[in-house]
């Protein structure tokens, strides 16, 4: 009896044991049907990727820099965080890609005004004085207006290293109508080692300043006076050395001109060549640059039958150009407290016809006039608290014209020698800017300068002014204030 209970309990032990081995069989077959459920569920929603890679990952992150632009590429509008797009390659194909892709929408209500006064003093046919004042007021100039930009940078590790392209596409607007998308910066670059950059394209000149009132302002809507260095953007090539905080370039531009008094480069253009170089060092606490550019003229881009365009009233007329090609020199230094302020400083000189080159670096007009400039500016900029910043600029440049043959004030009549010009320009500017979040800025910006010119002339052709000199006086105050937001992504 005792042996068979023994046997029954036995039996039921067996029992029990194999009924909690199913049970975890039966667990883990669970588990793992989850699991494959999961997976399947994960691919299915994971973003396709073309043949041959493995992922593609979507995300926020720092803009990629370009190496070798040493600043030449300054925008008005920073986006130092970028949605970035990356291609991982498998084992056995090609070295994967990175896309950073950003941009910007900015509007403005801008107020402006000039108002210029002056004298025109010249002598009549029977050599009597004739003395004329004039006075011009625009004050009340209102405009809404707005730009968008859109900013790609890619690049792909190679056998020979990393080769890149820049493309910045924008579009500005000023009332009704659409805006003209162009391209306002067009670049491609190959990393030959970590420090030797070899590029190429569309953008700024190494020749550029970019410290001081034009070189370092944010300046949305302002940055409009006479102040600058910056002998304009160009097509290039360039080589670049960088290590550390150390940096170096060389590039060789083109010089023909591409604007309404000069031929475009679709047409002539021939026998223009230029060459840029920098120097520049970049540390926590002190920063500075030198920089120089030289560029041939061609006559042949001041060619309108043997005529010219008058410094003054912009005007044709007829010329002798003798006008030498273009050079700069200059210098910029930077001192920062950390996060709290900074001072930029710049100066520079050169020579070369007389060219009008916007904020954004276009090279707006150039007159068959060949002048001297030198001068100089400051910025300061000071962080308020952790969303606001402000800054404020003054600036001063100097231009002195060479003689050259023309007609009279009114383009007509006998030909005169205007024995030159004296062209002086006083400029001051502030900002205040309130950044809640990096995506957003809205800024509060004014501008304010002055130009005195004096212009004489000399009747050379035998008439009976030969030997008057005529001369022309004039001041001319610009304002400008505007109210400026700016959303990136």
């Amino acid at each position: 009896m005792k042996t068979l209970k023994m046997a029954l309990m036995a039996g039921a032990a067996v029992a029990v044991s194999a009924a909690v081995a199913h049970a975890d069989e039966l667990s883990d077959m669970k588990a793992q049907i989850e699991a494959l459920n999961a997976r399947v569920a994960s691919m299915e929603t994971a973003p396709s990727v073309p043949s041959g890679y493995q992922l593609l990952a979507v995300s926020k992150g720092e803009a990629l820099q370009v190496p070798g632009m040493l600043g030449s590429d300054r925008d008005r509008v920073t986006n130092d965080r970028a949605t970035i797009i990356s291609v991982m390659p498998t084992a056995d194909a090609p070295a994967g890609a990175t896309i950073s892709w950003s941009g910007y929408v900015r509007a403005a209500v801008i107020y402006s005004g000039e108002d210029q006064s002056g004298e025109l003093k010249q002598y009549d046919a029977n050599g009597d004085v004739q003395k004329t004042k004039f006075s011009y007021t625009n004050d009340d100039d209102w405009d809404v207006k707005a730009r968008g930009q859109l900013k790609v940078v890619a690049n792909t590790d190679t056998a020979v290293g990393e080769v890149g392209v820049l493309l910045k596409m924008r579009a500005d607007f000023n009332g009704n109508g659409t805006g003209n998308v162009y391209m306002k910066e067009a670049w491609g670059y190959w990393a030959m080692t970590p420090e030797l950059t070899f590029g190429g394209g569309y953008s700024g000149s190494l020749g550029n300043i970019g410290y001081g009132y034009d070189g370092a302002c944010t300046c949305y809507y302002t940055d409009n006076a006479d102040v600058g260095f910056d002998p304009g953007d160009t097509t290039q090539l360039r080589l670049s050395y960088e290590s550390g905080p150390f940096s170096m370039a060389v590039a060789l531009e083109d010089s023909g001109l591409n604007n309404r008094y000069g031929n475009d480069n679709k047409y002539v253009n021939g026998q223009n060549m230029g060459v840029a170089g920098e120097i520049k060092y970049s540390g926590d606490a002190f920063s500075g640059e030198i920089s120089g550019v030289y560029r041939t003229v061609n006559s042949d881009d001041y060619s309108f039958g043997g005529a010219g365009v008058n410094v003054v009233s912009k005007t044709p007329f007829a010329y002798d150009a003798g006008i030498d090609s273009l050079w700069q020199v200059g210098a910029g230094v930077g001192f920062s407290l950390g996060d709290i302020a900074s001072l930029s400083l710049a100066a520079a000189m050169g020579s070369g016809p007389f060219e009008e080159v916007s904020s954004s670096g276009d090279i707006v007009s150039s007159y068959p006039v060949q002048n001297d400039w030198w001068g100089v500016s400051a910025l300061a900029s000071a962080n308020l608290s952790d969303t606001f910043h402000a800054e404020a600029g003054v600036g001063y440049k100097n231009r002195e014209g060479d003689s050259h043959d023309g007609v009279n004030w009114e383009d007509t009549g006998p030909v005169w020698k205007y024995s030159g010009f004296e062209y002086d320009t006083w400029a001051v500017l502030g900002g205040i800017y309130y950044d809640p979040v990096d995506q957003l800025t809205i800024g509060l910006e004014g501008e304010w300068y002055t130009t005195d010119a004096s212009i004489s002339r000399k009747g050379v052709d035998g008439e009976a002014t030969d030997g008057q000199t005529d001369k022309f006086d004039y001041s001319t105050n610009n304002w400008t204030v505007d109210l400026v937001s700016v959303w990136r992504f």
